[in-house]
């Protein structure tokens, strides 16, 4: 789970932040996702062609540390994004297949098919050190990808269909799978919401009316508060949004907007990494 500590985010949340590229060279494409251990950002760039869907070759992991400089940690992918940190594997999403890699080695781990369900898996999430959660845009669903010597994937199946599932974080003291939308038919119809995981019958249920081109989604670590990127157009207009899950209330975080603020991740010193996909910057 992409966690930030609270306090690091009390101070900041009453102020709109202020921008940095990390990046000291302009040496990615397409970075769809980032995923941090607060030693190294590991970077899925979905390559040359920045083409999300087409099995190319292209896709990269990069790894790159605080200075900015960077290492080809993975290559050969088609278009990965959802990059996930469990332990010392980083989870992609690479159209049709979660592949895990040893982050020290780089070193493929993982290479699970979920064809032909999906041509469109997106992010990833844990929701235990065996079972991961990866949602599918392109059919409005979620799999369970179980993990260990016989690796499977399974649909998740639950009620009310989330308009192009993106984004998923799990928190596992109430059990709940937060989940957003980038919406359907190139319209931002995307919803932010949750599905009990201890229900029977699973359903998702929407948090706020406001809808959006919702990407990256990600808890504080009291479980209190959500941040939430939309890309708002497919230009320099995206934002992240702070959401209060006790009132409901949203605010807009940063002031600077941002070209293409995908799956971002939120690091120990309170800190949003964010991909400007449009850009091919990241951006804390």
């Amino acid at each position: 789970m992409k966690r930030i500590p609270m306090m690091a985010f009390i101070l900041m949340a009453g102020h709109t932040f202020a921008q940095q590229r990390l990046n000291n060279a302009s040496f990615m494409h397409a970075p769809e996702s980032v995923a941090t251990d607060n030693s190294s950002y590991y970077i899925a760039d979905l390559g040359e062609g920045a083409n999300p869907t087409k099995k190319d070759g292209n896709g990269i992991i990069f790894r790159m540390n605080k200075n900015g400089d960077h290492q080809v940690l993975a290559t050969g992918l088609d278009a990965p994004k959802g990059a996930f940190l469990l332990h010392h594997i980083l989870f992609v999403a690479d159209i049709d297949k979660v592949k895990g890699y040893d982050i020290t080695s780089g070193a493929q781990l993982y290479n699970i098919n979920l064809a032909p369900a999906t041509a469109f898996l997106n992010d990833i999430t844990a929701i235990n050190d065996s079972t991961l959660v990866a949602s599918a845009t392109d059919v409005n669903k979620l799999f369970l990808v179980h993990l260990g010597k016989a690796p499977r994937a399974e649909e998740l199946v639950y009620t009310n269909p989330i308009k192009g599932a993106n984004g998923v974080a799990y928190d596992a003291r109430s059990s709940k799978l937060y989940v957003c939308g980038f919406g359907s038919n190139n319209m931002p119809v995307g919803q932010i919401g949750y599905i009990d995981m201890n229900a029977a019958e699973k359903v998702f249920t929407p948090l706020t009316n406001r809808l959006g081109y919702y990407d990256g989604i990600a808890l504080t670590d009291r479980n209190k508060q959500l941040i939430i990127s939309d890309w708002v157009a497919f230009e320099k207009k995206g934002v992240l949004l702070k959401l209060d899950l006790a009132s409901g209330r949203i605010i807009t975080l940063n002031q600077e907007l941002i070209a293409g603020p995908a799956d971002f991740t939120l690091d120990a010193a309170g800190n949003a990494i964010v991909p400007a996909m449009l850009e091919a910057n990241v951006l804390k």
